[in-house]
């Protein structure tokens, strides 16, 4: 019953009970502002799938780096906060591996550009503080 549209105009369909249920954000457009289109356009159809397949299941399953930063804002525009706490814990499984040496440089890179993403857009400091202090270590 209603849509998100992503960029593109890629529509994806949802139940606004499911959905509202675990985002008090989608709760309050679509209770008291009676919205059924949400507009998520500066997010690609890959991430707002995984998000909304996440609210449905309670799993985060197809996270990955490609959709990583999309899906992790998501959860924060939304209010997710379960959401929120599995991309960081995603986030820190990543920086396990070039801790143990697995991953490389483009891992480093790519995690702390996650994390001034984070830290600019969201203005969360967990994920940075996080990064140094790892790789401070290294």
């Amino acid at each position: 019953n209603m849509k998100f549209l992503a960029k593109g105009g890629e529509e994806l369909l949802a139940n606004s009970m499911i959905i509202s249920y675990n985002s008090p954000v989608v709760e309050d457009l679509t209770t008291n502002l009676f919205q059924s289109v949400i507009e998520v356009d500066e997010f690609t159809k890959d991430a707002v799938k995984c998000f909304l397949e996440a609210t449905y299941s309670g799993e985060v399953k197809d996270i990955s780096k490609a959709t990583f930063r999309d899906f992790n804002k998501l959860g924060h525009v939304f209010g997710v906060t379960w959401i929120v706490e599995r991309c960081y814990d995603y986030f820190k499984s990543l920086l396990d591996l070039v801790n143990k040496n697995i991953e490389t440089y483009d891992y480093q890179v790519f995690l702390f550009e996650e994390a001034m993403y984070v830290y600019t857009t969201l203005k969360k400091r967990n994920y940075l503080n996080t990064v140094i202090n790892s790789f401070s270590s290294l």
